[in-house]
């Protein structure tokens, strides 16, 4: 008898310059349940320096009947995975670690492919420690009020990175102060409209769901669809005008240059 493969392919993204998958693709693919999955990942028999140079614990949002709730999932470079699998036997999992690994080199050699970023030859006057620790004061004033902190933290180190064409771990340069700021203006515009539609949204699940005692799954859609309806609506968000005291911040940070 034949065996086929599984009916998904193996999913390989980049995460911070790497190729990664996660335990849930991993789970899928395979066929595991994924709170098995994650069992195995944490008695794994490897030294502590490894299994952090090589698993990342996340938070995932998963569907939960009709609700989403956040479920512990880990990211695992190449490496990880491989020492991951090994307990994986048969002739099928043989066959499913092969796929995994082709689409792993596939990813890797995407990357390797990618132009690389020099460095200018000419000298421009690098952040300092005290200019590099106002900019994480910035981001985190945008993004203190959210519940996943690090992902939008991350996020936005990512975006200036983007706009600066300057990536990690190589240090901003002060000539480019200025479209940092322009671009932490424009997230901040959107952090501080998405902010307040959550507030909103708290609010109206105290007062409706808890003190009225509504039917908390149709007072959930409006709220999902009030929020959907805000995400898309971009312009809105990008012409709201900024508080003053977030002015302020960004205006300080202007005069660096």
């Amino acid at each position: 008898m034949t065996l086929q493969l599984s009916a998904i392919n193996p999913k390989v993204t980049v995460h911070n310059g790497k190729a990664i998958t996660t335990s849930q693709d991993v789970a899928d693919y395979f066929g595991k349940l994924h709170k098995h999955v994650l069992a195995k990942i944490e008695s794994l028999d490897c030294s502590r320096e490894f299994k952090t140079a090589n698993f990342s614990a996340v938070v995932v949002k998963i569907q939960a009947g009709f609700n989403k709730r956040d479920s512990k999932a880990y990211e695992m470079t190449k490496d990880g995975f491989l020492f991951l699998v090994m307990g994986f036997t048969g002739k099928k999992a043989a066959q499913f670690k092969e796929a995994y690994i082709a689409e792993f080199n596939r990813m890797e050699s995407e990357l390797h492919s990618a132009p690389k970023y020099q460095p200018q030859t000419e000298a421009h006057e690098k952040f300092s420690n005290k200019d590099t620790q106002n900019l994480a004061r910035i981001i985190a004033l945008m993004t203190q009020n959210f519940r996943f902190r690090d992902a939008w933290n991350n996020a936005i180190w990512y975006a200036l990175r983007e706009v600066t064409g300057i990536p990690s771990p190589y240090p901003m340069e002060v000539r480019l102060v200025p479209s940092i700021a322009s671009e932490c203006e424009r997230i901040w515009h959107v952090t501080e409209a998405l902010q307040d539609v959550i507030a909103d949204a708290e609010k109206t699940a105290i007062k409706r769901i808890i003190r009225k005692r509504e039917n908390a799954d149709k007072v959930i859609d409006e709220i999902e669809t009030l929020l959907s309806q805000t995400t898309q609506d971009n312009q809105l968000m990008l012409n709201g005008a900024l508080s003053n005291w977030h002015k302020a911040e960004l205006t300080h940070f202007l005069q660096r240059c």
